[in-house]
């Protein structure tokens, strides 16, 4: 990565030695988290679908036998579950290819706008030392966290499936009840797929903040929130506050902006010319 300094460049531009200057933070874009959640819940949905189309009727079966011969004693079976475990491998790889599509344009469209507040805010035209190349190896450490985030929604998923599908049959539950637990299931692995989404759309464009900012020479930053009705109170009181990179703040496990569970925070970077 080539590291550069936005004070040296803005003095060489005719900034006052001295002078302190807010370079406008590049915000996380919406429709990347719903593209993000879009790739989770069409993996959902087909563990969903595959579970209606050969556990539920493999369940009905086992009810129909034990109605048909009280001595039965057989619950659900192990191999009852291959089928979407296959699936389920091959939906990973579809999402987290999907995700890797997202970061990498992410990252280049951050890349862009980077370039773009520098000129507007600051007048100075970094494309000369600002390169895609310099944030490559952070998005392949994205792409393999996020991998491993949905690898670990959809194993959740299956046990979930697998688990609620054995306490049924031994309770002897009908297939009424067995949808309704899956159901509510299902309900769980959308609501952290949606978290996931929004957590790691924020986290990713904060990284890239920070990386960009600190290659800039940029030191420190001002916290700044979203300034609405959903700001937690923890970080309303951290708005206007200037902290150093790498600094402790009062945010949880002293994170920086956009670092916290669903933070929306951004850190703008402060030159000092």
């Amino acid at each position: 990565m080539l590291h550069y300094s936005l004070a040296k460049l803005g003095r060489a531009a005719g900034r006052a030695k001295g002078t302190k200057a807010e370079l406008p933070p590049v915000q996380a874009r919406l429709a990347g988290e719903k593209e993000y959640y879009a790739a989770l819940r069409s993996m959902l949905a087909e563990m969903a679908r595959e579970t209606r189309e050969s556990i539920i009727p493999l369940y009905q079966l086992e009810i129909e036998r034990k109605r048909a011969q009280p001595a039965v004693t057989v619950d659900a079976e192990p191999n009852w579950f291959n089928r979407i475990g296959l699936l389920r491998m091959a939906l990973v790889r579809i999402a987290s290819n999907t995700v890797d599509r997202i970061l990498n344009l992410e990252g280049l469209r951050h890349t862009e706008n980077f370039m773009a507040a520098a000129k507007r805010a600051l007048g100075i035209d970094i494309r000369a030392v600002v390169r895609q190349e310099d944030i490559e190896d952070y998005v392949r450490e994205a792409i393999a966290r996020n991998t491993s985030l949905i690898t670990g929604l959809s194993d959740d998923l299956q046990k979930r499936i697998e688990q609620a599908v054995y306490d049924n049959s031994i309770a002897g539950n009908s297939v009424k009840t067995l949808r309704k637990t899956l159901m509510d299931q299902f309900g769980i692995a959308d609501r952290r797929a949606k978290l996931i989404a929004r957590d790691q759309m924020g986290k990713f464009n904060s990284d890239l903040n920070r990386i960009r900012q600190t290659q800039a020479g940029v030191t420190s930053y001002v916290w700044s929130t979203s300034h609405d009705e959903r700001v937690r109170e923890r970080h309303r009181k951290l708005d206007g506050k200037t902290y150093k990179w790498g600094e402790a703040t009062g945010a949880e496990q002293g994170l920086p902006p956009g670092q916290p569970v669903q933070c929306r925070c951004i850190a703008r970077g402060v030159v000092e010319f």
